[in-house]
């Protein structure tokens, strides 16, 4: 989310791990990236494969949202962002 990505990114964006295990339930999602690779057009079509388009529905997917961040992270001294 909101990752600048290069050209070294192939277009298809992933790669299967092993032949189709897992295709059918994996999560995999973009919202807002920039880039000479982050056109999401020649993407996977994956069903699990997702363009994210609300932030909203981006913001389920944030350190504080998604790994409950805010109540760890800070203690560890890394820094982050806990939303968008």
């Amino acid at each position: 989310m909101k990752t600048n990505i290069g050209s070294l990114i192939d277009p298809a964006g992933w790669l299967e791990w092993s032949g189709d295990f897992a295709l059918g339930t994996l999560y995999y999602g973009e919202y807002m990236n920039t880039g000479t690779g982050s056109a999401t057009s020649g993407r996977v079509k994956w069903p699990g494969y997702h363009v994210i388009t609300s932030a909203s529905e981006a913001g389920k997917f944030t350190a504080g949202s998604f790994l409950s961040g805010d109540s760890w992270i800070p203690a560890s001294g890394v820094p982050y962002t806990s939303g968008l």
